[in-house]
């Protein structure tokens, strides 16, 4: 049902998307129908699952999947400290992190994140099966 409920919200938009474009989207359904007991996906996965090779393909499969029309991802910001533990942060602080290089606010202790690494902040996105 959620996944043929995402193909036919896709084809409803394939005029808007380009062929590749719709091509991407279309790998990271069959991804997911093809692993139904996986509910999330980092980076390195989302790229696998969709055979997209460049930043900007991943971040328009990201906008998507994860936008008001589609709804199958959550997404979640995060900052890697120096012990690889996962920081959660809000989506302001990732772009001003991304973009600015200010560093983010951690979401559990309200503290900006000391030691900051522009390389160490990343998202994550989780399967919206509600």
């Amino acid at each position: 049902m959620l996944l043929s409920k995402q193909r036919m919200l896709l084809n409803e938009l394939q005029g808007v998307f380009s062929e590749r474009d719709v091509y991407l989207f279309n790998n990271v359904l069959s991804y997911i129908k093809n692993n139904v007991d996986k509910s999330y996906y980092p980076i390195k996965v989302l790229r696998e699952a969709s055979g997209c090779e460049s930043d900007a393909d991943l971040l328009k499969l990201v906008r998507y999947f994860c936008g008001a029309h589609s709804k199958l991802f959550n997404i979640n910001y995060c900052y890697y400290d120096f012990d690889n533990e996962e920081v959660p942060i809000s989506a302001e602080c990732y772009y001003k992190a991304l973009i600015k290089g200010i560093a983010p606010i951690s979401l559990d202790s309200g503290r900006e994140i000391d030691d900051f690494d522009v390389n160490n902040i990343s998202f994550y996105c989780i399967l919206n099966v509600k």
